[in-house]
């Protein structure tokens, strides 16, 4: 049985704890988090041991694997001590708060052998793998674009990070992901909207070469949105992250079209529209189940620390850009 403990008792590590907790052949031995009483409560929940300090953790528990889940500030200094362990690691997106820091993280890792894989938590979405099957077999044809919209209201528990390397990150990942290469090139605008301290929010062009993305995120929009549409030569799908739901439009386009009026709004009035069919699944535990899978088996992640860097080298791109209000071409 695996042993796994998790560094950081605040939203999300309290998610990766009711996970562990839920899955065979793993146990959850211990919290750690500077915080004695919010990690003692999550401790005390869990009927394990309470840390305050990691070293001493990883000095007294003999782990496989511990969940990084504290601020991305924090992420480069604790990777490397527990890469150091010898104890396998998932890391919270982003992977660490610079690239410099993140490629510091995969080169030791990979020294070492140590599994090392990013939460991206959109790539085990059921509707995004679903999606990407789709696009693979061709059912879109060309595509042409791709349209993202990550919006919603400033999370307070995100203080030490900005709305493109907090959130933008997710869709920069899923966009290459989807088309299985990098963008050419990188143009966004945005600011300071409602958040003195960081920027809130951002619209960001991606140029893939004969596909175009425009991703839209920011902390503002009063309703929480997550969808994504990809149009194609052969038909437009709409996705929405948080319900699962995939929608597929066939076009009516033929190379003979009606003359007439009447018949010309018939046939590309009303597009097919297919409901794709999706096994709904808490992404988070499909995401724990490919990391203990990947301690068991010795395998490469879904999500490696590689991919997780490269997210991160597209967010500073984008920074970089509203920083200089010019477009910014990808190595």
């Amino acid at each position: 049985m695996l042993k796994v403990a998790i560094i950081g008792a605040g939203v999300m590590g309290t998610l990766h704890a009711r996970t562990y907790r839920g899955l065979p052949n793993v146990k959850l031995a211990a919290i750690c988090d500077i915080d004695r009483s919010r990690g003692g409560k999550l401790a005390d929940f869990y009927k394990v041991r309470l840390y305050r300090d990691y070293k001493k953790m990883l000095a007294e528990e003999n782990l496989d694997g511990v969940s990084i889940t504290v601020p991305t500030n924090l992420h480069k200094e604790i990777a490397l001590f527990v890469i150091n362990k010898g104890v396998n690691l998932l890391i919270e997106k982003p992977l660490a708060a610079t690239a410099e820091d993140a490629e510091t993280i995969v080169n030791s890792a990979n020294k070492r052998g140590i599994i090392l894989t990013v939460g991206h938590i959109e790539r085990f979405n059921p509707a995004v793998i679903k999606l990407k099957g789709l696009i693979k077999k061709g059912i879109f044809g060309d595509i042409v674009s791709i349209v993202v919209k990550r919006v919603g209201l400033f999370p307070p528990r995100v203080t030490d990070i900005n709305v493109v390397t907090d959130l933008a990150v997710h869709d920069l990942d899923i966009v290459c992901d989807l088309l299985d290469k990098s963008p050419e090139s990188i143009f966004a605008i945005g600011g300071k909207g409602l958040n003195s301290n960081n920027i809130d929010y951002a619209d960001i062009f991606l140029d893939f070469g004969k596909t175009s993305c425009y991703l839209q995120v920011n902390w503002m929009t009063p309703i929480k949105i997550r969808t994504l549409s990809v149009t194609g030569t052969l038909g437009y799908g709409e996705l929405d992250y948080v319900t699962q739901e995939l929608t597929l439009y066939k076009s009516n386009l033929t190379k003979i079209m009606p003359q007439q009026f009447e018949k010309f709004v018939a046939k590309l009035g009303k597009p097919k529209k297919h409901s794709i069919k999706i096994r709904k699944e808490e992404p988070l535990k499909l995401e724990i189940i490919d990391f203990l899978k990947c301690m068991e088996r010795k395998q490469k992640p879904k999500v490696s620390g590689q991919e997780g860097m490269e997210a991160i080298k597209l967010s500073e791109a984008v920074l970089q850009s509203l920083g200089e209000k010019r477009p910014i071409h990808i190595m």
